[in-house]
């Protein structure tokens, strides 16, 4: 008979860059597995991290749960510069800032899969302390509620000494009347300006090398410089080359030029807002409400049940939390389409060094002078 100890060491980690054969695909089937695989758990995104993260110089530590020679979960680790203030240090996340929470096949039994988060977690701070990580964010998302979340969390938070916090994604179901229960801004800006347009769907063998550049320079042109690779571009067409995402594009009528671009990513019978590029001649066109309508016209028509947009910034600010006035207005967007819909998020963090803890308290501290206005 079997002890607990014996249990706990069948189990390994396995790089995930190692030579087992089809390694990426391996990662792609657990994904497609597990009840919390999410859009960001995604080989593809894995990808998509590793390119946009280039000039961070990364390091990629993701790794492969085995029990025994069976590989049951993946989780994703790649530690990156991170900038705060004038303090260079090093932080276990993707690009988007954070880690998305280790995910596992889903025919484990309960009480192993506490076993297996356990042992990923100890592994996951092992490797990031070796790399000279001095902050880690996690966050669990998975695609439906499993109604086991906050026990999670809480546990892994306890016993690793994680700080954990809750947040709201903006999410909304997709109905026949979604478009005719919109703010009536909306409703109005589809009427004054969509005329003015033509939208297209590009993916699959449409997305060209052209999609591709347009998308790219739009990009650059409306964050006013370029911060990340051209490879990342390619890695976003990608998505919607092989099946993952959906390219929508608007073009004036008049003069044929592209005013905007929006990638809508799709994984697990959702959908997700991926990112968007707006000419800043059309500002005044409200292109923005008009990529959307497109989009919500196309879930409609593919059956796709929630569109997610990301995180619902904190409004009114708090003492850990100062919203700027363009994330207001991202939320403002935001809500005109969700219209209060959201979903709970879970999210960890622990502070692995003491001068990454004093820059994120110095920066803070800095930011509560200038919004109280006591410098």
């Amino acid at each position: 008979m079997s002890s607990d100890n014996d249990k706990k060491s069948a189990l390994s980690a396995l790089d995930a860059n190692s030579s087992l054969p089809n390694f990426s695909n391996l990662w792609q089937e657990i994904v497609d597995d597990s009840r919390d695989g999410w859009i960001w758990h995604t080989w593809l995104f894995h990808e998509f991290n590793h390119s946009a993260g280039e000039k961070n110089e990364l390091y990629d530590l993701s790794f492969f749960v085995m029990d025994e020679k069976r590989a049951v979960g993946v989780v994703p680790l790649i530690v990156q510069k991170k900038p705060i203030g004038n303090y260079q240090g090093l932080e276990a996340s993707y690009y988007g800032g954070f880690l998305p929470w280790p995910c596992f096949r889903r025919d484990l039994a309960p009480a192993r899969m506490l076993e297996l988060e356990d042992f990923a977690f100890t592994e996951l701070e092992k490797r990031a302390r070796k790399a000279g990580a001095g902050h880690i964010k996690i966050m669990l998302i998975p695609p439906q509620d499993l109604g086991n979340e906050v026990e999670r969390v809480r546990s892994i938070a306890n016993k690793h000494r994680y700080v954990a916090t809750t947040f709201d994604f903006h999410r909304f179901h997709i109905r026949e009347n979604t478009l005719s229960e919109v703010r009536v801004c909306s409703r109005q800006y589809h009427r004054k300006f969509s005329p003015l347009f033509e939208f297209s769907i590009a993916e699959g063998r449409n997305v060209t090398e052209q999609v591709e550049k347009e998308y790219l320079h739009l990009h650059v042109k409306n964050a006013g410089g370029q911060f990340r690779s051209d490879d990342s571009y390619t890695k976003q067409a990608d998505f919607a080359r092989f099946g993952e995402a959906f390219y929508v594009i608007a073009r004036e009528k008049k003069s044929g030029k592209v005013a905007g671009m929006l990638l809508v990513n799709l994984y697990k019978n959702a959908a997700y807002y991926g990112s968007v590029a707006i000419d800043p001649a059309f500002k005044n066109k409200q292109v923005g409400h008009l990529l959307t309508w497109r989009v919500i016209e196309e879930l409609l028509k593919r059956g796709i049940k929630t569109y997610e947009l990301g995180p619902r910034y904190i409004n009114p600010s708090t003492l850990t939390t100062i919203s700027t006035s363009k994330e207001r207005g991202i939320n403002l967007f935001k809500e005109a389409w969700a219209r209060g819909e959201t979903r709970k998020i879970y999210e960890i963090e622990k502070f692995l060094s003491k001068d990454f803890l004093n820059s994120y308290i110095n920066t803070l501290d800095e930011s509560l002078v200038k919004y109280f206005g006591l410098e």
